[in-house]
């Protein structure tokens, strides 16, 4: 929502803070930005030679306008890499179920939604951990030390399917044992740990909101 410069280093000045905050998490953080610092050149040339096909805007407009978007990008995927890494994916979703729960509303698709996601949370990190495990063991076995990025790309379009087909099948597995315990019999499904979610959440929520807007009002005098 910034939209200068000024906005922006207040937002940046915010995260600052929020980073130092939780500096025990650099080392993880500052590896998953790299590969998008990396792609920023690719972003440039293309947003650069679309811009000057499509507007009469000069040159040095168009590169302001992709620097400082290039900014705002950044800062955002900073911000939601840090709250990732602080905040474990699977407590988000408990906490909207809790949530959910108290409202008592009987609308099945809702817990539906939640169930695929916890299934994703579940089964994305095994999955991923078996691709990982695959791949040490063909290194060690010396078997991708000569290969190009083509031939490793074969080869993972020949291992993936046999992969992905694998948890489907545990999938089915945990789909027919959640049924024979009665999903869908009682709806909203109850959450076995819930998290509590009370008013003076709802207050701090307030607050942090109404500070950014704040920040954009005073930023836009």
């Amino acid at each position: 929502m910034a939209v200068s410069y000024q906005g922006w280093g207040i937002h940046f000045l915010v995260f600052s803070l929020i980073a130092l905050v939780n500096k025990s998490h650099f080392t993880t953080v500052i590896p998953r930005m790299k590969p998008f610092v990396f792609y920023f050149p690719i972003m440039l040339f293309i947003y650069v030679l679309f811009s000057l096909l499509l507007t009469d805007n000069s040159i040095i407009v168009i590169l302001d306008e992709a620097f400082f978007g290039f900014l705002k990008l950044l800062l955002m995927v900073a911000a939601m890499t840090f709250f990732i890494e602080t905040t474990p994916s699977q407590n988000i979703v408990v906490l909207a179920r809790s949530v959910w729960v108290k409202m008592g509303k009987s609308w099945k698709w809702v817990d539906d939604f939640f169930l695929f996601l916890g299934m994703t949370l579940r089964f994305y990190p095994t999955f991923q951990s078996n691709w990982q495990s695959i791949r040490n063991s063909r290194k060690a076995l010396g078997l991708e030390n000569d290969l190009s990025q083509w031939a490793q790309v074969k080869i993972a379009a020949k291992e993936m399917p046999g992969m992905l087909i694998h948890q489907l099948r545990r999938a089915d597995d945990v789909a027919m044992a959640m049924i024979l315990r009665g999903y869908g019999k009682q709806i909203p499904r109850g959450v076995t740990y819930p998290i509590s979610f009370k008013i003076n959440h709802i207050l701090q929520m307030t607050i942090v909101a109404s500070f950014f807007l704040g920040i954009h009002s005073f930023a836009t005098i």
